[in-house]
């Protein structure tokens, strides 16, 4: 499979929803994990990222004018032992609940459906990056719906191992900007990663679209020594 360049990756959709990108930094030696958000109305365009931790939250810009926090208000990266989380919903609290509590990754995923907001019902998209020692693993899920009433869910489970220098893979939500919104189909884009965090963070933010991106997270982990860097742009300050 060849991979597309970052730029063009992102930019080709208008309104993606939500996207998460996971790989390895073009020498090698870190994991790259990224995250953003997008929004069509006043609401959904209403939020900012915020370091919570070792993760990130989503909360208002202003408090005053947020409705329908269910939906739109959660954390979108947690970190538990040697994994970092990365999802578009608040089944994130309930994993790092039930995995704290014992149970495996993919039990927690299994017990999820979709998000409940017809006619839309936005897939729920869930990356969990896994660091032992120099070893990093990713697994990418999607549980959507597979008909347009929400009768029928689809599960689709995606892994990397040894993923090469330079590459990364990108999930998002919807597949093109329509109304309702459909569901992103088939494998997590490929893409090149290339340069410095501050080059990737460049690469992203400046290809989603102007008027619909509102927050964007990127961190490097070094994969020897397991320390991070991290980088969040919002449009909002």
């Amino acid at each position: 499979m060849k991979a597309m360049s970052l730029g063009s990756a992102v930019a080709r959709v208008s309104y993606p929803g939500c996207g998460m990108i996971a790989g390895k930094s073009a020498d090698g030696s870190s994991a790259v994990l990224t995250y953003f958000i997008m929004g069509r109305s006043a609401l959904s365009k209403n939020r900012v990222f915020v370091e919570d931790g070792g993760g990130v939250r989503i909360e208002p810009y202003i408090a005053s004018a947020m409705r329908n926090e269910a939906l739109l208000v959660y954390s979108p990266v947690l970190a538990f032992e040697n994994k970092l989380l990365i999802g578009n919903g608040n089944h994130m609290e309930t994993m790092y609940e039930a995995l704290t509590s014992g149970k495996s990754f993919e039990e927690t995923v299994a017990a999820q459906g979709f998000l409940p907001d017809a006619p839309h019902f936005t897939p729920r998209l869930t990356a969990a990056a896994a660091m032992n020692g120099e070893d990093f693993r990713l697994t990418m899920r999607v549980v959507k719906a597979m008909d347009t009433v929400g009768a029928s869910t689809g599960r689709h489970v995606f892994s990397y191992e040894n993923i090469p220098a330079g590459t990364g893979y990108y999930l998002h939500s919807y597949e093109y900007d329509a109304n309702p919104l459909p569901s992103f189909t088939g494998e997590p884009v490929q893409v090149s990663l290339n340069g410095s965090i501050f080059d990737i963070v460049a690469d992203i933010w400046e290809n989603l679209n102007a008027e619909n991106k509102v927050a964007l997270w990127v961190r490097t982990i070094d994969l020897t020594s397991h320390k991070g860097m991290s980088r969040i742009i919002n449009k909002n300050r």
